[in-house]
This record gives C-alpha cells, structure tokens and sequence, in this order.
C-alpha cells in the first residue's frame, strides 16, 4: 500500500478545474470504481478516495468479471482505476479496460500499475485507456488524475509516455471521443486556441489531448494525425460544427 500512497512523482499536468463535473452536469462528487485483486491496496486507495469531497469511492472488484458486474450497476462510476494484472494474466487486464470502455455509460479508465513497459502501456491505451500511472504514484497525483480522466484528458505518469511510443503497431488504436473531436477540428484548419474557445476547454488540455493522440497513432505532426486517424477509420461521425459549437462533454 506505501507503494502507492508515498513517493513522490512529476505533477499531472496543471490548469485542472475543480470541482469535478458529474457526466449528469449536476453538482456531485465523482464515482470510482477501485479494480485490483489486492486487498489492502483495495482498501488503501479507497480510504484516499475518502479524503477529498469530490471524489466517491462506489464499488470495488478484484477481477474482471467482478468490475464490469460494477460498472453496470444503476449508479455507475465515472472512472475505474485498474490494475492490469488481476491474477489471470495482463491480457485479462486489458480485455477488461476494452469492455468497460464499450458501456453506456463507460468509465472513464485510468490504469495503476505496476509493469510499465511499451507492450503494456500501448496496449492499455488502444483499448481506450486515457490514463496510466505507475504504483509508486503519490497520492496527490492519483487523486489529480481521477479528476484530469474524468474531464476526458490524458495523463501519463513519469515515464509512461516513453514506452508508449516504443510500444507495438499491431492493434487499431483507440480514441476518445474528446480526442476524435479535436483531431476533426485541427483537421478543420483550427488552432489549440482557437479549439479551446470553441470546446470551452484550456488549451493545455487542447494540447494534452493531441499529445495522447500523437503517441496513440505513432504521429509527428498534426498532419500526420489526421492522415492517420481517417486513414484508420476513426474520425467516423458527423463532422463538427465551425462556428457556435456547445462545448463537447467532458
């Protein structure tokens, strides 16, 4: 549990609004949904849930199965913060980050781990995981960023973002629909500013967003972005609006 709890790493990106806002836009703490087949680290992450007001610990699984029986339950969490190795393997880990993600509603997945390589940091984030950290992760930073994935942004603790762009080119990558929308509106001709005004989000997180995009789809270049992500199929969708656009939820 001190693994997790203790240890000091690189902040999550700043500029995070608070509090956090509930996918229904009412004013209320964010759900989690705590996944990891330890029991004390369960109890350890759930109890650091409870120190903030923003933040609700509702469920807790120690496997797959147990998560997505969770997830669906009528109040569902906003986020799941998964450990990849829940005893029957990481590709168990990952199939569940991909089954979560294809809810309605889905949870937004921030993994905790504690094998942060290229085959797993990758993997993770093509079966739409928007956030990876490592177990040796303050508390502060978690916290940070339950509350940064919640809003749909990116985060990738020290370390993290390196191995992901070694990782495999195997899989179609995934992206969120935050993501997919700001690829379609640099495709556009915006810029992260003038997406920003449009999106009513910072441009840190404009920038964050294609930051993940860039290590997702292996891209150098906003160009190369969006010649990647059509190619691949993933800008599918009414294309959106240029001018009095309501901001996309977060």
């Amino acid at each position: 549990m001190s693994d997790v709890l203790s240890g000091i790493t690189e902040p999550v990106p700043a500029g995070i609004p608070e509090p956090v806002p509930a996918r229904t836009g009412r004013a209320r703490p964010t759900r989690v949904l705590v996944v990891d087949d330890h029991p004390a680290l369960r109890i350890g992450l759930r109890t650091l849930l409870t120190t903030v007001d923003d933040l609700s610990p509702v469920a807790e699984a120690a496997t797959a199965d147990d998560a997505l029986r969770a997830a669906r339950r009528p109040e569902a969490p906003d986020v799941a913060v998964v450990d990849l190795d829940l005893g029957a393997g990481i590709d168990d880990g990952i199939r569940l980050v991909r089954e979560l993600r294809a809810l309605d509603p889905a949870p937004a997945v921030l993994i905790l781990s504690a094998y942060v390589t290229a085959q797993t940091v990758t993997s993770a984030l093509r079966a739409g995981a928007t956030g990876f950290l490592g177990k040796e992760a303050s508390a502060e930073s978690l916290l940070a960023a339950v509350r940064a994935v919640a809003r749909g942004e990116t985060v990738l603790g020290p370390g993290v973002a390196r191995h992901a762009l070694a990782g495999p080119q195997g899989s179609t990558p995934v992206l969120t629909p935050r993501e997919a929308d700001i690829v379609r509106l640099v495709a556009a001709g915006l810029s992260n500013r003038e997406i920003a005004a449009r999106r009513g989000i910072s441009p840190s997180t404009v920038k964050s967003a294609l930051s993940a995009v860039y290590t997702k789809l292996g891209a150098d270049s906003r160009a190369a972005a969006v010649a990647t992500a059509s190619r691949l199929g993933l800008l599918t969708g009414p294309p959106p609006p240029l001018s009095g656009g309501a901001p996309v939820a977060r």
